[in-house]
């Protein structure tokens, strides 16, 4: 070789290797950047898999809440319940969100040039749960505690109505069972026909109330569910039974009364 084609070997030599250098140190850099982008992947993943776990299952537990039971303090008690997992729930969504932001910045800092690094980083990073997770949660548990309180009210007016009825009722009865026997005195008779009569009159009266009673029930089984529809129909059916018997007992104390009095006023 001449002096100028040795000169320019060596500068094709010179420029290779230094071409080959680059790229070696570009190729260091990469792996050493997969490499963190690995173990960080790795420890978003450690935080966010059972974080999401416990959001998903959050999110099946409101979509299929359990039902809603009919008496008021069982209520109080699911209430009570659905706020405390309330309260742990309000603990981990700023996680979650913190999580989800974090995900974004390992995604954003994925190579913009290789499409193939910023698609492998979107789908190992970005969690793997719609974005709006957090409000449909929040919306969900919303809509369950207006639900739980809006039965809660309707129970707390039909358990109250149902115990004022059978009250009246039971008082009723008690003065119906203190009349003695009046004998043959015209006076007296009269006076337990008139308390039986304005017992009758009072009994009439409850009809009204255990129509609205049982409109209230009918209310609470379908706020409720068919699972509490056998405790709620079979007080409702108490409360007739009950009506129905108050009016046998007054019929039994005022007819054969009100016979004696005509005989003996004759």
């Amino acid at each position: 070789l001449s002096l100028q084609e040795g000169a320019a070997v060596t500068q094709r030599y010179t420029d290779a290797e230094r071409r080959y250098l680059a790229i070696k140190e570009e190729v260091k850099g990469r792996a050493a950047a997969l490499d963190e982008a690995v173990s960080q992947s790795a420890q978003f993943h450690d935080k966010m898999d059972p974080l999401l776990e416990t959001l998903e299952g959050a999110v099946q537990r409101l979509r299929q809440p359990p039902p809603v039971a009919a008496e008021v303090e069982k209520i109080r008690e699911q209430l009570a319940e659905h706020r405390a997992q309330g309260l742990e729930l309000d603990k981990l969504l700023p996680s979650f969100s913190a999580l989800c932001a974090r995900g974004e910045e390992l995604i954003s800092r994925a190579a913009h040039d290789d499409p193939a690094a910023q698609g492998e980083a979107q789908k190992t990073l970005k969690p793997n749960i719609s974005e709006d997770l957090c409000g449909n949660i929040r919306q969900r548990a919303e809509d369950r505690e207006s639900k739980l309180n809006d039965v809660l009210d309707l129970a707390g007016k039909f358990w109250s109505d149902v115990a004022a009825l059978l009250s009246t009722l039971r008082d009723s009865q008690d003065i119906m069972k203190e009349l003695e026997d009046p004998g043959v005195d015209p006076s007296l008779i009269k006076q337990q026909i008139e308390a039986a009569e304005a017992i009758k009159a009072e009994t009439d009266g409850l009809r009204e109330e255990l129509e609205f009673v049982r409109t209230l029930g009918a209310d609470l089984i379908f706020a409720c569910g068919e699972t509490e529809k056998p405790e709620v129909k079979k007080t409702i059916d108490e409360v007739r039974r009950r009506t129905r018997n108050e009016d046998e007992v007054v019929h039994v104390t005022i007819s054969p009364r009100s016979n004696k009095y005509k005989i003996l006023k004759s």
